[in-house]
Formats: structure tokens, sequence, C-alpha cells
């Protein structure tokens, strides 16, 4: 009976304090073991679970584990679950040294986040990274990722939205919300040299072979040039290769009518549009105004304008020496209309007229219309001199005056002919350029540099 109440009888007070003192010593231990760590949230381990992490203080790689007993913070300190925390929030964690489980990870209240940011630039070799006129710094183990996958600041492109996450001024993760994809535009010839708009992101000049790297979304592009439009819907995507085919859009052909000159003396040099052109054979010419020049050393310029509006088109010129001060260089044409589209003959009517040049307008009809042909004769004389006008510059180009070959640049020639002179410069690769210049009778030698030729398209 006695043993019975003994074993009925409360434990000692020493019992109870040698039991709490046990349970103390393993919970003082485990709170030994306990580690703190401010850490970059770089990826999630959906097996353990758990977390991948990076110290921001060395740039050490770690694991963490959860555990039924881990606790998930938001910034504020409110319980939240562990999926809505995202690659790249940076946290400070406790954990257990030993198992490497998480106690408590809260997001870290000092930490700032930068959304949208579309205007920046880094500077890799000095750790300098620039959000609009912001500079901030950022470690050698910056972390820089989209949506989970790692990426390096060589891999971003200035056409990306970021968003960035820091301390201070240093930025420890970069996180692409929008990447960039190329666009590569095809048979776009009609538009080459025009513009091109790329919604209201990118106002660019057509170029051949044209790609262009853009921000991923999408766009209306629009090609435009002399007043021919074309327009296309696409999308870019992240990383990928857009094409862009124009081909829909073609430009119509532009009307040419045959223009066949004749021009004495024989030898003279013909310009349409300020440019030199060989006559030999009929030359296609858009239909509109044209400007033309002809020239030829001792007779005097013709120029004027011919207007192109039929199929097919004789010009005739004659050029007046320069010491015939009563006649100034004229031009004759023959038009004649050819089968129009529908395959019936328009007019099948010739009409000539003559251009009397006397320094003002002279009327030019064809095909029963009046056009206005502006014929500038110009006045020269020629003397008897011992002086030379010397031509030094551009080097290497050939030189004519008044459509006489004078020799290569640098050169030098008597100066026996003076009042307005034509010179023109041809030289191989560059575009042929005629300068107007005034040469007087003064008894003194001309020394005359022109501007180098620019290179041919």
């Amino acid at each position: 009976m006695i043993v019975s109440l003994a074993a009925l009888l409360p434990k000692s007070s020493d019992e109870n304090s040698s039991y709490d003192n046990g349970q103390k010593t393993t919970e003082d231990t485990r709170m030994e073991n306990k580690k703190e760590v401010t850490a970059i949230i770089t990826g999630r381990d959906d097996m353990m679970p758990g977390f991948y992490l990076r110290n921001i203080n060395d740039g050490q790689d770690f694991s963490l584990t959860l555990t039924e007993g881990s606790v998930i913070m938001d910034k504020y300190g409110k319980n939240v679950m562990a999926d809505s925390l995202k690659i790249g929030d940076l946290a400070e964690i406790s954990y257990d040294g030993d198992s490497n489980s998480i106690v408590e990870l809260k997001l870290w209240d000092k930490a700032w986040r930068y959304e949208g940011i579309q205007n920046w630039s880094a500077g890799p070799g000095e750790g300098s990274f620039t959000i609009a006129d912001r500079l901030y710094q950022y470690p050698d183990y910056l972390f820089v990722t989209r949506e989970g996958k790692k990426l390096t600041l060589n891999d971003l492109d200035k056409s990306d939205e970021l968003m960035a996450i820091g301390y201070e001024k240093t930025i420890y993760s970069i996180l692409v919300t929008k990447g960039h994809g190329t666009l590569r535009f095809k048979d776009y010839g009609d538009f080459l040299g025009g513009t091109v708009y790329i919604g209201k992101r990118e106002v660019l000049p057509i170029i051949e072979d044209m790609t262009v790297t853009i921000r991923e979304g999408d766009y209306d592009i629009t090609m435009e040039k002399d007043g021919f439009t074309g327009t296309k819907s696409v999308s870019v995507l992240p990383g990928k290769e857009t094409e862009v085919n124009m081909g829909e859009f073609k430009k119509p052909a532009p009307q040419t009518g045959k223009v066949t000159f004749h021009i004495s003396p024989l030898g003279a040099q013909l310009y349409v549009d300020d440019l030199l052109v060989s006559y030999d054979i009929p030359i296609d010419i858009e239909y509109g105004d044209h400007s033309i020049k002809a020239t030829l050393g001792g007779y005097k310029d013709y120029t004027g304008t011919l207007k192109v509006k039929e199929e097919e088109k004789d010009i005739f010129i004659k050029l007046v020496e320069t010491d015939n001060t009563k006649e100034e260089s004229s031009a004759q044409e023959n038009s004649q209309t050819g089968s129009g589209k529908d395959g019936t003959n328009n007019s099948g009517t010739n009409s000539n007229s003559n251009n009397n040049n006397t320094g003002s307008n002279s009327n030019s009809t064809g095909n029963g219309s009046s056009d206005n042909s502006t014929d500038n004769g110009s006045n020269t004389s020629q003397t008897s001199s011992k002086n030379y006008i010397y031509i030094q510059s551009p080097d290497g180009a050939s030189v004519y005056v008044n459509g006489e070959f004078k020799g290569i640049a640098p050169v030098s020639f008597p100066k026996t002919t003076t009042g307005q002179l034509y010179i023109t410069f041809i030289q191989s690769g560059y575009d042929t350029k005629t300068y107007t210049v005034e040469v007087k009778n003064d008894g003194e030698d001309d020394k005359l540099n022109f501007p180098a030729l620019e290179a041919s398209d």
C-alpha cells in the first residue's frame, strides 16, 4: 500500500526542475546554430522544396529548404505563401546551420524596386549602371534574369525594359520584363532611300539588307518614299526573328518616253538633269520636265527645259560658234504620240518648232500644246593672250571647258576664251560636276580651285 501511494504522489520539484533544464538545453543548442543572411532569391527548388539564394555580401550561392515550421513574410511582416515570392527579390533569412532549413524568411523592407526601366545604360568595365540620369553601381555577382533564366549584361539590348532591385546606390538584381527581337525586312526595293516608322518607337532611313532590333510587342510598320506608302502589322517575340515582307507593295512603273537627240556639230556633250549622258541611241526619260544642256568648246552652250509627255520624241540642237554675236544656239523638236495602252493610235501627230535663243523664254509646241523651254546662251569671247588659266583641284579629274577636254587636274591652258565658262569635272567613281565661272580679259593669270568630287552611290 505504501508503494502504491508513493506511485500516486506528484513528482518532486527537483525532478520537474531536471526535466525543464533538459528541454531548455536542447532549445539553446538549436539557437546557437541559428544563422542569418541577406540574400537574393535566385531560384526555387520544387523537389526539396526550398530556395536557391545568393549572399549579397560575398556573392556566394547556396540553397535552403522549407519545413512545416518555416515562417515566410512580406516586407511588412505579414505571413504569405512561399510561392508568392519573386525571383530576384532580396530577403532577410534566419536558418538552422545544421539542417540548412529556413526558420524565418522576410522580404527586406530596406530594399527598393524600380520597375518599367526603358532609359538605361550599363558600363560593364566600370561596374556602373545608369537609370535615366541616376548613377548606380553593381557587384560582380549581379543577378540578371528573364522568367527564371539566368542572363548576363551582355545578353541585354538597349531596347529591353527592365526592373532593378537594390539597396541604397547598389543594384543586386535585374529582371528583364520585356525582351527584344529582330525585324528582318524583305522585298522592299521600291522604298529604298525612304523612311520606315516602327510604331511610335523608331523612325529610321531605309537601307539595303535592313534588320532592326526592337522591344517585344505588337507594331504597325509603315514604309514611305515620295508619297508611296505601305503598312504591315507584326508581333515581335523575345529572342526571335520576325520577317517583314513588303512585296505586296509595288510602286507603279514610271511612264517613259524615248527621246532621240540630234546635236550638231558632232562631239558635243549632253547633260540631262545635270547628269552627263550618252545620246548615240534613244534615251528612256520619265514623263515630266527635265533640264538639258549641250556644250562644245568654241560654241555657245544650249540650255533649256525638255518636256516629255509622248512615247517618242526627237530633239534637234544646233550650237552656234562663240564668235557669232548675232545667233544663239537653238533647239527644234519632233514629237510623236504612239499607240495608247488600249492599243489604239492616240493622234499620230507630228509637230515641229524652232527655238531661237535670245536669252529669254521661247515657246516649243509639241502635240498641239504649248511647252515653255528656257534657253540661256553663254556669252564668251576669243582673245589672244599670253595669260593662263590654272585649275589645280580636284586632283585627278578630267577637265572640260565648254565641252573641250583640257587635261587631268592639275592642268593649265592659255587664257584664250573669256567671259562665262562652263568647267566640267569627270572622274571614274565620282559624280560629274559642272561649275559656271566668269573669266575676265584683265591681262592676268587665273588660278582656280574647286571642291573634291563626291563619290557615286
